[in-house]
């Protein structure tokens, strides 16, 4: 389903050989899904999903790396236990980190010179205290990097060229946000790592609201302009009457309207100083409203939210500030396509594009539907005309084209040598020729269109 709407308002592991990895399928409904030229599942006129053909499996090519149909290639990871949870991607190279129940948290860098993953770290981000969870990983350039870390650490490295050691710093960011946690219902020991279920019920794996994603990260627009977030708080990485650069808070959302109630930063975008975006929620045990922020020269801006009536009741329009629409939920993920065009992953299965003009902002949403993918997706990316979903069910990763404009998707088929059963927790690249979808035990390279 596309729906347009106005905003008004001022395997399990890796292996050396490569890894295993399957491919399922999502869709609009105004959209016929259709599977790519590399085969693997396929989606039936009904919309259910043909069980997978494995003879269609890449094979090993003793010349190279195993890969899949469409041009997935199997990358080999340091340790098999390795958890990839985030990736910045960059020419010839990428950042990543990952989590490891024997090592902890781990940063890493790929280069397709060595064709090999290495670790960087210093190795304190796993201290007493801290490295419970992993936040995510951005870098400007090949040689600064920032990676963020439990319970609220931001980690600064920088080298004097590649292939010269590392040098990291580490701050400290403040926790604004009043005592407690949003799912503080289902038992979890409070920790702002909004928690997968380990134990799925009848096929899901998670809240169906709430996002297994850290209010935590870091992210900018260069190397002189960087942000992060924890929980509610926006800062800005800069001096002070030209003292050494500190995180600064530029935006705190504390006006939340109930004690149990919380405004969450889950997600960053944006490639100009003058045009920064933040998404996530405003929470409240199972319910939320969409929540996205916006920086411009003008300063912040709330763009998207709501109010919660109660946990029965879908998000209610709030006075002055604009709403998106469609369903209830988290804005997981957010990326700016070109200045004031942004594009959004909401409730885990609305991709949301969002328009500014001097009238103000508009949106269309393009629905995946449960009966195709009721997991839900996990990330997104895009370039111009190409929208790429990483989902949470049985490694797929989906790609769409020209979905707000009756486009369609298709399966970008990562089979290997048999379905994976782990979801893919990131999709991100720098082009449709340099793409990565990363997840438990693997990390997967495609350098074809």
């Amino acid at each position: 389903m596309r729906a347009s709407y106005v905003l008004a308002c001022g395997w399990g592991a890796i292996v050396a050989a490569g890894a295993v990895a399957c491919a399922a399928s999502a869709s609009t409904e105004e959209a016929q899904l259709r599977p790519d030229s590399g085969g693997g599942e396929t989606v039936t006129p009904d919309g259910s999903v043909a069980d997978l053909d494995v003879d269609a499996d890449a094979k090993a090519d003793d010349a190279g790396p195993l890969c899949s149909k469409a041009g997935w290639c199997a990358t080999s990871l340091p340790d098999a236990e390795l958890s990839m949870k985030d990736i910045w991607p960059l020419p010839g190279r990428a950042f990543a980190i990952a989590h490891s129940p024997v090592l902890g948290v781990k940063v890493l860098e790929w280069t397709d010179a060595q064709g090999t993953w290495a670790y960087i770290d210093d190795g304190t981000q796993n201290e007493p205290g801290i490295g419970k969870y992993a936040g995510n990983v951005w870098a400007p350039n090949e040689n600064e990097a920032y990676y963020a870390v439990s319970p609220g650490y931001i980690y600064h490295g920088t080298r004097s060229a590649p292939g010269a050691p590392w040098s990291w710093t580490r701050d400290r960011l403040q926790d604004n946000n009043k005592p407690g946690r949003v799912d503080a219902f289902l038992g979890y020991p409070k920790d702002w790592m909004i928690p997968c279920d380990p134990d799925p019920v009848e096929g899901y794996s998670r809240d169906w609201l709430a996002p297994c994603s850290p209010a935590l990260g870091v992210r900018g627009t260069s190397s002189g302009d960087v942000y992060a977030w924890l929980t509610n708080t926006i800062y800005h990485r800069k001096s002070v009457d030209g003292g050494a650069p500190g995180w600064i808070p530029e935006y705190i959302a504390n006006d939340s309207e109930d004690p149990d109630e919380h405004l969450i930063f889950v997600a960053a975008g944006g490639e100009s100083p003058d045009d920064l975006w933040f998404s996530g929620a405003r929470a409240r045990y199972g319910a939320a409203c969409a929540l996205a922020v916006r920086k411009t020269p003008a300063g912040y801006q709330r763009v998207a939210d709501g109010v919660l009536v109660d946990i029965f009741f879908p998000c209610m329009e709030r006075e002055g500030t604009p709403m998106i629409g469609g369903e209830e939920g988290w804005l997981l993920d957010i990326q700016t396509l070109a200045p004031n065009d942004v594009v959004g992953l909401k409730a885990r299965r609305e991709v949301v594009r969002i328009s500014a003009d001097d009238a103000g902002y508009s949106v269309d949403l393009a629905t995946v539907p449960y009966e195709v993918d009721p997991y839900g997706s996990t990330s997104l990316w895009s370039e111009p005309g190409n929208l790429w979903l990483s989902t949470e069910g049985k490694g797929r990763v989906l790609r769409g084209s020209n979905v707000w404009d009756g486009g369609s998707y298709e399966i970008s088929t990562t089979s290997l040598l048999g379905p994976l059963q782990q979801p893919v927790h990131r999709v991100r690249g720098t082009s449709n020729t340099n793409l990565w979808a990363i997840g438990d035990g693997y990390a997967l390279h495609k350098t074809t269109p």
